[in-house]
């Protein structure tokens, strides 16, 4: 006996499953990549890069920096703390 050469019903319905599956799964990706490329700039965005310019003179704002590149966000004590450690660095200059 020769083996069949026509793939069985069940075969094909595994096979067709999986693309549906693959198709779903890219149309999420490209609706989730699109919708992070058109999110609205985070809030505290300006402050954090007027954080990253002065960040070399202080520690603090260099930490912050730091977390806000890892996590995408901080606080909204830490900006009011960013903003304090800006008006300090400022006042000396």
């Amino acid at each position: 006996m020769t083996p069949s050469v026509m793939p069985s019903w069940t075969e094909l319905a595994i096979v067709a499953g999986f693309a549906l599956v693959v198709a779903v799964a890219i149309r999420w990706f490209q609706a989730h990549r699109a919708a992070r490329r058109d999110a609205p700039e985070h809030p505290h965005a300006a402050l954090m890069k007027r954080a990253e310019s002065l960040a070399e003179r202080s520690p603090f704002l260099r930490k912050v920096c730091g977390e806000y590149r890892a996590n995408g966000h901080i606080s909204d004590r830490q900006a009011e703390a960013v903003r304090k450690a800006i008006a300090r660095l400022d006042a000396a200059a």
